[in-house]
């Protein structure tokens, strides 16, 4: 089952693509948790301290999440590779970029 090469910068988008939709896929399910937590499960008048403790453990989880999330996405947003060898332009040696001096005007 030999098929077409991925390019760096196609594996690259993969990656980030899955990643970004298991960190969404968390961060959703975590909020969603803690909303039916909060909506949903009848706690009497005042919130009980287990809850109470809960909610200040999953905030910095989720505040971590969101974080990582956004990083993942703006990553390499600035990479550009034009001429589509897999090494972004300004990582690119000076001589692999087209003589141009020969041209006459």
């Amino acid at each position: 089952m030999k098929g077409e090469r991925y390019t760096p910068n196609e594996l690259n988008a993969r990656l980030r693509f899955i990643v970004g939709l298991v960190l969404s896929g968390i961060l959703a399910l975590t909020m969603g948790f803690m909303l039916f937590g909060l909506l949903f499960v009848y706690q009497g008048s005042e919130l009980s301290p287990v809850d109470s403790e809960f909610f200040k453990l999953m905030s910095p989880v989720v505040m971590f999440l969101t974080g990582t999330l956004s990083g993942v996405m703006i990553a390499s947003a600035n990479k550009v590779d034009t001429n589509n060898n897999g090494i972004p332009d300004d990582q690119e040696e000076p001589d692999a970029l087209p003589d141009t001096s020969s041209e006459t005007l």
